[in-house]
């Protein structure tokens, strides 16, 4: 079963090594040679045998973790965005399948006349005084050249009954008469439509004649120059050399060619971060607000849950199955339904919540309007969603701990809080801390939360970049990057998000090094 498995695995692999190969993605080759090489190793090498226990496990974290982190580190080192998806080579194809034509040329005049064949594709025959044919596909005037067929209309195959040199049929398609073309002119639009001949293309001027305007290619590629031949105008536009056009040719006085390709252009977009003000500033004061609803949404919902949970704990407490029934259920629900009915629900105007506010004689609660109050409302609905969790888990850790530590803390004189203060607790963040931990690092990167409930608003307006008050890192890189209606800036958001993630690794790291230090002061109760 291993070397069948094992076969099956090395044929696919050499079917993809000649994909890659073919797409020239000579990194993924390379990662693709060595982790089958591996994989084959640890799996009929005899002395491999620990190995192959953890091999899959090993797969799982490469794939869905360090090639995520890796490629998102090397996109924030490119000037990946919209104008620059592309590669130099398909780049180099679109600009030189570009045609220039001269719409001020007389050109030759053609007879129209419309084909159809019976799954209602059309096609267009051109007649010239001289008798000549050409036959042709027509297009929309802004979609991509066609390649003109290298057959004749003879070789089509011509039906020509009356003798009059126009056939009737031509390679299946039929000739529409007068009645049907006006038909089909109510559902086409002639003047728009092209046809693409060797000589240039034909320009449909009406229903019954077109014009030939010459068409030649405008860019030529120079490898040894590395630049792009503008033949029309005569002249040469190389590659750019600032950050903004590196992965661009340019012409003359600052005329940057699209599209683009994927460029490395270094440390730029982390540059940009830091001394671009207009992103800077946000940046730390969406920071900022981050840290404090991180924290703030842990602390609230552990201090809530755990409040819950020791309520019930007590011995003289009725009811425990049905109140924890109850206390999960915002649980059960799927969080992106909540946070929209929490939505409406904090509707300055509509909503119930200001509904019983007013009853009760207090004024309306901008809750979704004001910068202050939006930040109140998403800790709150936060602690609706969160509670639940931080009570089941805490539920589960006081009846890990030993009722005998407690019971000797009450003999030795000890109050409620006392014991609850230098037993309970300790003991509970022993176990608790690294969930904590998870949760910050949850709440930290919450863009659920943030994007359902306020989309990151309300907005701040005198912001040189889109940023709401609300708005997390995680958001806010989505603004700048993707929603912001300047296109789509990968490279720039993925350099926040390299940032984000060493925070996280940052605060993390710090919260496990208090973690062990508990561990080593209270591990021995």
């Amino acid at each position: 079963m291993r070397v069948i498995l094992l076969s099956l695995l090395n044929a696919v692999a050499v079917y993809a090594a000649v994909v890659l190969a073919a797409d020239g993605a000579w990194l993924f080759l390379a990662a693709l040679i060595l982790g089958t090489l591996f994989i084959n190793w640890v799996y009929l090498w005899p002395r491999t045998t620990a190995l192959r226990w953890t091999t899959p496990g090993l797969i799982f974290l490469v794939a869905f973790m360090v090639v995520p982190i890796l490629y998102t580190f090397y996109v924030s080192l490119t000037n990946w965005a919209t104008g620059n998806v592309l590669s130099k080579p398909q780049v180099i194809e679109i600009l030189e399948s570009r045609v220039y034509t001269d719409p001020d040329a007389p050109g030759e005049l053609f007879d129209l006349y419309v084909f159809r064949d019976d799954v209602s594709e059309i096609r267009f025959l051109l007649v010239a005084d001289d008798g000549r044919l050409l036959f042709g596909e027509p297009r929309n005037r802004t979609s991509n050249p066609l390649e003109p067929g290298s057959e004749t209309v003879e070789d089509l195959g011509v039906v020509d009954t009356d003798g009059d040199g126009i056939p009737e049929e031509v390679g299946g398609y039929r000739r529409l008469n007068t009645a049907e073309v006006f038909q089909l002119a109510t559902t086409v639009a002639f003047d728009e439509l092209i046809v693409d001949i060797e000589q240039g293309e034909v320009q449909v001027l009406g229903l019954s004649e077109g014009r030939v305007v010459l068409a030649s290619q405008q860019f030529v590629y120079d490898a040894a120059a590395d630049a792009m031949v503008d033949v029309v105008n005569d002249r040469t536009c190389p590659v750019g050399d600032t950050d903004a056009t590196v992965g661009n040719f340019v012409c003359g006085a600052g005329e940057v060619l699209t599209p683009g390709w994927v460029a490395v252009i270094g440390v730029s977009n982390y540059a940009d971060i830091i001394s671009n003000q207009a992103i800077r500033d946000p940046f730390v004061g969406v920071f900022i607000w981050n840290l404090v609803f991180a924290a703030g949404s842990v602390i609230l919902t552990f201090a809530m849950g755990l409040g819950l949970a020791l309520t019930m704990q007590h011995e003289r407490f009725r009811g425990r199955t049905m109140f924890r029934s109850i206390y999960i259920l915002p649980y059960a629900v799927p969080a992106f339904l909540s946070i929209l009915i929490w939505q409406g629900l904090l509707n300055t105007q509509f909503g119930q919540v200001n509904n019983l506010l007013s009853g009760a004689g207090l004024g309306p609660v901008p809750w979704l309007t004001d910068p202050t109050w939006a930040k109140v409302a998403v800790l709150l609905v936060n602690l609706w969603l969160g509670f639940p969790y931080m009570f089941l888990i805490c539920s589960g850790a006081l009846q890990a701990i030993p009722a005998e530590l407690q019971d000797a803390a009450r003999v030795d004189g000890a109050g409620g809080f006392n014991v609850f203060r230098n037993i309970t607790f300790p003991l509970l963040m022993v176990a608790l801390a690294p969930l904590l931990i998870g949760s910050f690092a949850f709440n930290f990167n919450n863009f659920v939360m943030i994007y359902f409930l306020t989309v990151g608003g309300p907005p701040i307006l005198d912001a040189a970049v889109p940023v709401g008050a609300t708005d997390i890192l995680i958001t806010f890189t989505y603004d700048l990057a993707i929603a912001g209606g300047r296109g789509n800036q990968f490279g720039l958001g993925a350099a926040i998000t390299v940032f984000i993630f060493f925070i996280v690794v940052i605060i993390s790291s710090f919260g496990f090094r208090f973690t062990r230090r508990l561990e080593d002061i209270y591990g021995g109760l």
